[in-house]
């Protein structure tokens, strides 16, 4: 059973925030959530957050096992407000709030690496945002939307005649499972659309050269969205390689190990039911069917029915993983 340290006078916080801030229920039972993740520092050190220094706070924010920065500093503010709120109301006796002194450096110290497995959808707008090649911005956002099929094959496939600019839809077609449509964002179709028209190419992000030497390269000029670079040795289509090839790259440029095909593709997957969750009030299995469909994901066969495996969905697409990207705590149904 979750626990909180002093519990009454963080009740007294929490009432604060809904009757004097016009905080929601879900909002506050996010503060809720950090009173649970700082107990056992509080109740090792037998005293309330609200008197710690910058060490033990840092030591709530690393217990937290928060993987982005984004999540980390959410976590800080709440744990801010809360300080900011026992000294306006005289429960501690200096006036100075000791999360005030942390740097962007201590926050980058309380992440926690080991677990970062998803990206937010602010995370992946400023790589894309950093990206200069829009061939490469165009592989993170189409799997992010939900194009990626067996073996990559939905993004390979991809033409310029299967987009339909004016309605935002894409046909896409999987070389195992057939053809299918979804539609897109205005950025997605944005980026399709200057993938298309790119002339060149430049190695490293423009930021070295390649390892053959050369800085800028010309297309393989093709219909195909995705197109391969025309080298000496390479005068044919994308393939699958073209796409592991160009993640590989971006992972190593802006040092992120986690930023695979799969990663990628189930973080938009997270992304669609935060959206979902806040149109429709819910996680269930209707809202899971949703994402399968539209993400392309294959049904199995249980009972003598074929269905979504709602388990494996659920590993990822949960109550951890929403809060700690996008700082919202679903109601578990």
């Amino acid at each position: 059973m979750s626990k909180m340290y002093n519990k009454e006078i963080k009740e007294s916080f929490l009432q604060y925030l809904i009757d004097e801030e016009g905080y929601t229920d879900e909002t506050v039972h996010v503060f809720r959530f950090v009173f649970y993740k700082s107990y056992d520092v509080e109740d090792i050190l037998q005293k309330d957050m609200y008197d710690f220094n910058t060490g033990e706070l840092k030591q709530v924010l690393l217990n937290a096992n928060k993987s982005t920065m984004n999540s980390v500093r959410a976590f800080a503010s709440m744990i801010k407000k809360y300080i900011d709120w026992a000294i306006h109301t005289g429960l501690v006796n200096s006036n100075i709030n000791p999360m005030d002194m942390f740097t962007t450096k201590d926050y980058e110290e309380c992440i926690d690496k080991s677990r970062k497995l998803f990206i937010s959808e602010d995370e992946l707008i400023e790589i894309e945002d950093r990206l200069v090649n829009y061939q490469d911005k165009v592989i993170l956002r189409l799997l992010f939307e939900g194009v990626n099929g067996y073996e990559v094959s939905e993004l390979i496939n991809l033409k310029k005649d299967d987009v339909d600019f004016e309605n935002n839809r894409l046909k896409l077609y999987d070389e195992k499972n057939g053809e299918r449509v979804i539609t897109v964002s205005d950025r997605c179709i944005k980026f399709i659309e200057k993938a298309i028209t790119e002339k060149t190419y430049y190695a490293w992000n423009a930021e070295k050269e390649s390892t053959r030497g050369k800085s800028e390269y010309e297309y393989f000029e093709t219909d195909h969205v995705i197109k391969n670079l025309l080298t000496g040795r390479t005068k044919r289509l994308a393939d699958k390689t073209t796409i592991y090839r160009r993640m590989n790259m971006i992972k190593k440029l802006f040092d992120v190990p986690y930023l695979t095909i799969k990663n990628v593709w189930r973080s938009g997957m997270i992304k669609m039911a935060v959206e979902l969750y806040k149109e429709e009030g819910e996680l269930t299995n209707k809202q899971l069917t949703k994402i399968a469909e539209h993400f392309g994901l294959r049904k199995i066969s249980v009972n003598g029915y074929d269905i979504y495996n709602y388990h494996t969905m659920r590993q990822f697409i949960n109550r951890d993983n929403i809060l700690d990207l996008y700082g919202i705590d679903i109601h578990s149904k």
